[in-house]
């Protein structure tokens, strides 16, 4: 630790020992390591003046180049965060000697990030601690394919369980929707007051109706958990987005919406699916667009095969409506959950969206931020075109 410590102080001032070969190469042997780190690293010392400051910390919306951070206070360097808050966690590990860890999150470059925060104390030949270290890394994928794995679970439990009780619950249903129907026949008899017959036809109609969105419930739990592979073959990517705008045009409160279509022309767009439940994940994505614009405006709707990974295409909903929160987000995908009002959702829309996705081997991500809207993105993998 003294060696490091000793090299990165000599970073910020040069000293005689830089004549000597031996060490001017060990030191700069010492900075490349530390330039080569895929985290942001810097150094500060008891007056809070940053003593190494590594490349990775250079870059970024937020970041700030080596020469103008070395020797300075580093509240001076990082004016985006409260100085207080800064000098808190710094006297604390100045103070306890403990390592001290957190994760924030940055939408500096427009998309949401998570960092998770490490400040390390350096201490000298005699265990005081002289400097703390903080190291910046990027965690969002690890955090978004851990809440994917979680939600994977919850899903495959939810179906599960769906498929088990699905017997059960429909038994007392048919029996209840039987007997609805029988009472239902009788309101011809000419013999029961106009009165009676019209409370009874009124009954009649709310236990049928809930009888049928009962089923509806049902049927649309076991979406995600019923084997669907054998019905896909390679279909074309935009042969389904235009059924799926077909059958939005019918749509009696889509009407007033208007559709930004932009699919990709520089390569053939195949998957490997079952038409009918993409066009059926489409459409809710459209129509959850729909309700977070208040049923006005224009909704983009992309599809182009991924740069990250070719053998991916990518599709994005894109809405200009309010943007959902962090809390609202992390339990967006979870059966039941809705935050439309009573009656007008029964929140398994996006989870049966979920489980057909993740059927077909791909997976769903969003990207929203509070008063900026949101960006729904499917991402699935590429088939070889049909022939």
């Amino acid at each position: 630790m003294s060696r490091v410590r000793n090299s990165v102080e000599e970073t910020a001032a040069p000293s005689s020992l830089d004549a000597d070969p031996e060490h001017a190469a060990q030191n700069h042997f010492t900075q490349q390591i530390l330039d080569s780190l895929p985290l942001g690293l810097h150094v500060v010392d008891r007056a809070y003046r940053v003593r190494a400051w590594n490349r990775t910390r250079e870059s970024g919306m937020q970041g700030v180049q080596r020469d103008d951070a070395l020797g300075r206070s580093i509240f001076e360097v990082l004016r985006r965060q409260p100085e207080d808050v800064l000098k808190r966690e710094f006297d604390m590990v100045f103070r306890t000697g403990e390592i001290l860890r957190f994760d924030i999150e940055s939408v500096a470059g427009g998309d949401a990030r998570v960092y998770r925060v490490s400040k390390i104390p350096m201490r000298d030949e005699d265990g005081v601690v002289t400097h703390v270290i903080t190291i910046g890394e990027d965690v969002t994928d690890a955090i978004r394919a851990q809440e994917e794995a979680a939600q994977a679970r919850k899903l495959a439990a939810v179906g599960t369980l769906a498929a088990g009780a699905m017997h059960e619950i429909n038994n007392p249903l048919a029996t209840i929707g039987a007997c609805a129907e029988t009472l239902a026949m009788q309101l011809a008899d000419a013999k029961m007051p106009d009165e009676l017959r019209a409370s009874f036809a009124e009954l009649c109609d709310i236990i049928d109706h809930e009888v049928h969105r009962s089923k509806r419930i049902l049927n649309g739990l076991l979406d995600f958990s019923r084997p669907t592979g054998a019905t896909r073959s390679p279909s074309e990517l935009r042969d389904i987005v235009e059924q799926t705008l077909r059958l939005l045009k019918y749509h009696p409160t889509f009407k007033s919406m208007t559709v930004d279509v932009d699919i990709a022309t520089d390569a053939t767009l195949v998957v490997r699916a079952d038409r009918d439940q993409l066009v059926q994940v489409l459409m809710a994505l459209m129509l959850n667009a729909m309700d977070a614009m208040d049923h006005q405006g224009t909704i983009g709707l992309r599809a182009f095969r991924s740069p990250v990974r070719g053998e991916e295409v990518v599709i994005e909903v894109i809405d200009q409506g309010t943007g959902i929160s962090t809390t609202v987000r992390q339990r967006l995908f979870e059966p039941f959950y809705t935050t439309k009002p009573p009656g007008r959702g029964t929140g398994l829309g996006l989870s049966i969206c979920y489980g057909i996705v993740a059927d077909h081997g791909g997976r769903i991500e969003v990207d929203s931020a509070l008063g900026k809207g949101s960006t729904f993105r499917v991402i699935l993998p590429l088939a070889e075109p049909a022939t």
